[in-house]
C-alpha cells in the first residue's frame, strides 16, 4: 500500500487531490465485514451545544444513551488517547460517572481548571509511548485514531491496557467523511477495515448520522468553513442548533451518508 498522506499538515494541491484520490480509492474497496453492525439515530439529544458539529453531538448522544448500557454508571479508571482539552470528564460527570482519568495528547491543550467528580491526570506524549501504571474500565478516544500514523499498531496496544469486563469506545469518521472533512488526519474508516483492526467477536459497529446531518455538515462546514471561509455556526448560532437537532432526528427516516463510527469493543471479564 502507498504511504498514507496526512492531510493535518500544509498540503499542495497536487497532494491534497492525491490525499481525496488516494482514500477515495480505498474506501471504496469491497470486502466482508465480520463484526456486529449496528445503527445509532439520535432520537433526542440531552444537550445540543449550539455550534456543534454533527459528529460532535452524535457522539455526545451515542455517550448519553449507549454508555450506561455498556458500563453502568459509578466509578471508573478512564484512559483517553487524544485528549484535547479533557472535555469528555464533564461528560461523563453528568452521565454518572466518578473515579480517575489519564488524558494522552501530542499537544499540551488539557484545560486543568476544569471541574468534574474525576481525578484528572494529564499526559503529554505519543500514544504509542504511553506506560500505563495499570489497567482501565473505559478507553476511549474522539476523532483521534484516524490521526494516528501506525493506527493498528496502537490499537493492538490498547487492547492490554483494559481492565477484564472493561470497554474500548473509539469515534473516527466513515468512507463518507471524507468528503465533509476533506483533508482530516491520515484516513477514514470502512466497517470492514475497522473489523480488520479490532477483534470482530468482541467488537460492535455503531453507523452514526444520516443524509440530513450530512447536508448540514457539507453545507455549512466543509463549504462554509473550510471552503468559503465563513463563520456561519458562529454568526447564526440559534439558527444552526435548531437546523442540527431536526436534521439528527431526520437522519432515522434517511439513514444513508453516515459521517461517523463508534466502535465498542468489550474484554473478556476474568470469570469467563
Amino acid at each position: 500500500m502507498s504511504a498514507e498522506i496526512s492531510g493535518d499538515s500544509r498540503l499542495t494541491v497536487a497532494q491534497r487531490l492525491s490525499y481525496l484520490a488516494f482514500n477515495l480509492g480505498r474506501n471504496l474497496k469491497p470486502g466482508k465485514c465480520t463484526a456486529q453492525r449496528l445503527r445509532f439515530s439520535a432520537e433526542r439529544l440531552p444537550r445540543t451545544p449550539s455550534t456543534a458539529s454533527p459528529g460532535r453531538a452524535l457522539t455526545e448522544a451515542f455517550l448519553h444513551s449507549q454508555l450506561p448500557k455498556m458500563l453502568p454508571p459509578g466509578k471508573l479508571r478512564v484512559l483517553e488517547i487524544g485528549c484535547g482539552s479533557g472535555s469528555l470528564t464533564k461528560l461523563l460527570t453528568e452521565f454518572g460517572y466518578s473515579g480517575s482519568y489519564v488524558g494522552v495528547d501530542i499537544v499540551d491543550r488539557f484545560d486543568r481548571a476544569a471541574q468534574s467528580s474525576f481525578r484528572r491526570d494529564f499526559v503529554l506524549a505519543d500514544a504509542h509511548r504511553f506506560e500505563p501504571d495499570g489497567q482501565f474500565d473505559l478507553v476511549i478516544s474522539v476523532s483521534a485514531l484516524e490521526h494516528i500514523p501506525e493506527d493498528r499498531r496502537l490499537i493492538d496496544q490498547l487492547a492490554g491496557y483494559v481492565a477484564p469486563g472493561g470497554l474500548q469506545v473509539h469515534f473516527v469518521p466513515s468512507g463518507w467523511g471524507l468528503l465533509t472533512y476533506l483533508w482530516h488526519g491520515y484516513r477514514q474508516y470502512t466497517a470492514v477495515s475497522l473489523d480488520e483492526r479490532f477483534d470482530s467477536q468482541r467488537t460492535s459497529i455503531f453507523s452514526m448520522g444520516g443524509a440530513a446531518s450530512f447536508m448540514l455538515h457539507f453545507l455549512f462546514i466543509t463549504v462554509g468553513e473550510i471552503l468559503l471561509r465563513l463563520r456561519l455556526r458562529q454568526r447564526l448560532p440559534r439558527l444552526y442548533s435548531r437546523i442540527l437537532d431536526g436534521c439528527l432526528r431526520s437522519d432515522r427516516l434517511v439513514p444513508l451518508c453516515g459521517t461517523m463510527y463508534a466502535v465498542c469493543q468489550t474484554t473478556t471479564s476474568v470469570s469467563d
